[in-house]
């Protein structure tokens, strides 16, 4: 599924690419949302399935391939696994690539709509398979 940057995240990627800051590699981590998130989404704003660390929800480290082709894009190279859940979550519409592990300071960098909505109970997970998320930039 193709996703969207937000405002924080393409002015990041372009003052790389613009050599106006270092670019250096860091965890970012996939959250779940509830609802859809704008370009102007934060992470203290964002509507997170539950807080990290609680229910069984914990953001998912992601790792990236490398970027290729033009447009140049990238997918996640790992399959990322939320739950099991000991508290019924909300249905997730939307996920998002965030800096931080928990909490809601950091950075709010991309967004996807899910193909199909996920309502999971207590005692499921939700997995979102390897190569399924794109980043492109053109």
């Amino acid at each position: 599924m193709p996703g969207e940057a937000s405002t924080v995240g393409a002015n990041i990627g372009l003052a790389a690419i613009l050599g106006q800051a270092a670019a250096s590699s860091r965890t970012t981590y996939l959250a779940l949302l509830t609802a859809a998130p704008t370009d102007a989404t934060t992470m203290a704003n964002m509507s997170e399935v539950a807080t990290p660390g609680s229910g069984g929800y914990n953001r998912q480290a992601v790792t990236w391939s490398a970027p290729t082709g033009d447009p140049s894009s990238s997918s996640n190279s790992n399959a990322l696994t939320f739950g099991a859940f000991t508290v019924d979550p909300a249905s997730v519409g939307y996920v998002a690539l965030v800096s931080a592990a928990t909490g809601t300071t950091g950075d709010f960098l991309w967004f996807w709509q899910v193909d199909t909505a996920k309502d999971a109970g207590v005692g499921d997970s939700i997995t979102i398979a390897a190569g399924a998320l794109v980043a492109r930039l053109d």
